[in-house]
């Protein structure tokens, strides 16, 4: 099978960019052709804020052009979309389907609802907008790297293409991370129908069982901002004297910084590479993930359960559903660091329970039942099921096993 990728690629590499790359290594180890079309913003980062680059950013005729040749060098059988915003813009769209070539599109977040994509506003959870094709509040509260330009230019084409119905008739198969995000979207303005939209979480590769006797620590590893619960957990365990080892950066770093300094219980390490953060996880006694918003399909959960670290989070969107409770992990009521410890002087940590967090990862989370999750709606495009826009059983397949 031949899949052509289509990204526009952030100016700092992230998360999206790491599912693309490891989706093609998977798919080329077994033996399919892929290529990927990248776009960057430059080309409209010259004309920010005029009329120029916002009509490019709502429809870009270049990029359809650039496409076209693409899809007429390479013939792809499936093309697999992860980010139009804002060069590639859904101008793409409209080229493939032009030209026959079914579309997957990979939602990362809720952008199609949401102008900033996360739902949050000032670090608490906001829905105002989710049923509006051209909402305001977002525009007015800049929810968009806190300008109201730009975020009346995500509004814009966001909306425009509810109203066209691009986002509805210009996708054959949507990808969520999650149970929870696939309905959250459905229920929103983007006019999706639930029979083209598939749940297919995110996955890593094997890092390796964690040590099966672990030390007498907790950790979070994640952005130090306010809407992953940080300073709160932070707090809370300078009060306990229970140990905590915190990876990351962002905006509250330095107030973590100072939590650290007067406890000896806590650790900060700052922001740290890859290969550390797993050496932590596989001596951790577990994961603590105390986020107060949705969260996509966090990637340091995966990492837990790979490593057989059970996880400790918030019963919120896609923690809830990825935690099973008692088996895997457990959770606690969102911001409440009460709950999180009365439930630590209730947790017998048995070798069972790290045992459960593998298989957890093996199960759902592993590189090979990714690749088989996104091979099945490959298929099923491929085979010309795309041309019927309800796809009802892989989708209760994939709900049933996720949700």
């Amino acid at each position: 099978m031949k899949v052509l990728f289509i990204h526009n690629r952030y100016q700092h590499r992230g998360g999206e960019d790491a599912v693309l790359d490891m989706e093609r290594r998977l798919l080329d180890s077994h033996g399919h052709a892929t290529e990927t079309l990248s776009f960057d913003n430059e080309s409209i980062a010259g004309v920010a804020g005029k009329v120029s680059a916002a009509m490019k950013a709502v429809y870009n005729p270049q990029s359809a052009k650039k496409l076209g040749f693409r899809i007429s060098a390479f013939s792809p059988d499936v093309i697999h979309v992860h980010n139009l915003f804002f060069d590639a813009s859904p101008s793409v769209l409209y080229q493939a389907k032009k030209m026959g070539i079914p579309v997957v599109a990979t939602l990362h977040n809720y952008r199609l609802i949401c102008a900033n994509a996360m739902l949050i506003r000032s670090g608490t959870i906001c829905e105002k907008c989710i049923h509006s094709t051209f909402p305001s509040s977002g525009i007015i509260n800049k929810c968009y790297r806190n300008s109201a330009v730009q975020s009346g230019l995500v509004t814009a084409i966001t909306g425009t293409h509810k109203m066209l119905g691009t986002w509805k008739n210009k996708v054959d198969a949507y990808i969520t991370l999650s149970g929870f995000m696939r309905n959250k979207i459905l229920s929103g303005s983007a006019g999706l129908e639930a029979g083209k939209v598939f749940i297919t979480p995110n996955a890593i590769a094997d890092p390796g069982q964690g040590s099966s006797v672990r030390d007498d620590y907790f950790l979070f590893v994640g952005r130090i901002s306010a809407e992953k619960g940080i300073l709160q957990l932070a707090r809370k365990f300078a009060e306990t004297g229970d140990r905590l080892v915190i990876a990351g950066d962002g905006p509250l770093a330095e107030s973590i910084r100072e939590i650290a300094a007067t406890a000896a219980n806590i650790n900060y390490l700052g922001l740290q590479p890859a290969e550390t953060i797993i050496r932590y996880m596989k001596h951790a006694k577990a994961l603590v993930f105390p986020s107060t918003w949705y969260e996509g399909m966090p990637m340091t959960i995966i990492e837990a359960f790979a490593t057989g670290t059970p996880v400790l989070a918030s019963r919120l969107g896609s923690m809830e559903e990825m935690i099973e409770e008692g088996s895997n992990g457990f959770l606690f009521e969102p911001g409440n660091m009460d709950d999180l410890h009365e439930l630590l002087k209730r947790i017998k940590w048995k070798e069972e329970l790290y045992n459960r967090a593998r298989s957890s990862y093996l199960e759902k989370y592993s590189e090979e039942v990714h690749y088989n999750n996104i091979l099945n709606i490959y298929k099923q495009l491929s085979d010309g099921q795309h041309k019927n826009p309800i796809i009802a059983k892989s989708v209760n397949e994939h709900q049933h096993q996720y949700a």
